[in-house]
């Protein structure tokens, strides 16, 4: 009995025309009997096999069993399905017809390839990449322009205006002392200014506390001439006071004096 649905199932499957489907397209295959023991898709352990096989449902019948399979091939050609199955229990193996299948790489009719444009000469770049090249120039240029005008600008603005000197920070609050006019705030600034000048450049007051820096400053022949009139001044203003003596006693406190001044005590101190 068993050969003569072998027999039945192999004349049905050769009468019946051979399944096909694209590639990459699932094909699906219903009713297929196969006598014997259940059988399932062969494990898939790597890329090699054309074919991937998936078992969607399985019905027993008489001697055997019904199955429906989705296959979707990956390479062209002719196969048979049957060697893409193994039986699920070895001791009672299913007898495994003849199941031809074909996966084709056609294209459906009314599909035609596109066509293949004929190789020409393909036109001269220039365009874009001219105008690339020349925002990038002018850019460039740009910024070489405003790293240099920005260089420039300070070092025009350092020539026309020179650090003032000590003596011309002195000059405005003199003048205001000798004519009674300076104020507190004035007459702590003049003495911090001068105090501060001379403890640069004489090592014996530079620690000393200020009364008595004060008092060596009295005795001292540069500097005792401004100290003197700045206390006659505080006293007793005295507005009959010139220009001229006004610059005789800043003069310890131009830059070209204080550099003589500076000398002597470098030597003293060495």
């Amino acid at each position: 009995m068993r050969f003569l649905c072998l027999f039945l199932a192999l004349i049905a499957t050769v009468s019946a025309a051979v399944p096909s489907q694209r590639i990459g397209q699932p094909l699906t295959l219903q009713d297929i009997y196969i006598p014997g023991g259940e059988a399932k898709p062969a494990p898939r352990r790597d890329r090699e096999p054309p074919l991937v096989v998936r078992l969607l449902e399985l019905k027993p019948a008489k001697d055997g069993f019904r199955y429906d399979f989705e296959i979707q091939g990956l390479e062209a050609g002719t196969y048979n399905l049957a060697d893409f199955l193994v039986p699920v229990n070895s001791a009672e193996p299913p007898t495994f017809p003849e199941i031809p299948l074909e996966i084709t790489s056609q294209l459906p009719p009314g599909i035609e390839l596109p066509k293949v444009k004929p190789s020409e000469q393909m036109p001269t770049l220039g365009g874009y990449r001219t105008t690339m090249i020349t925002l990038c120039c002018v850019w460039f240029i740009g910024l070489i322009a405003i790293i240099l005008w920005k260089k420039k600008k300070p070092a025009a603005s350092n020539e026309s205006e020179a650090p003032a000197s000590l003596a011309d920070r002195l000059k405005p609050l003199l003048d205001a002392a000798s004519n009674g006019k300076i104020d507190d705030a004035g007459r702590a600034k003049l003495e911090r200014l001068i105090l501060g000048h001379w403890r640069e450049r004489l090592p014996e007051i530079a620690d000393a506390p200020t009364s008595e820096a004060m008092v060596k400053l009295r005795q001292h022949p540069e500097a005792s001439p401004l100290i003197l009139a700045l206390e006659r001044w505080l006293h007793a203003r005295n507005p009959e006071t010139s220009e001229a003596e006004i610059q005789k006693l800043l003069a310890p406190y131009q830059p070209t004096a204080a550099a003589a001044v500076a000398e002597p005590s470098v030597k003293t101190e060495a």
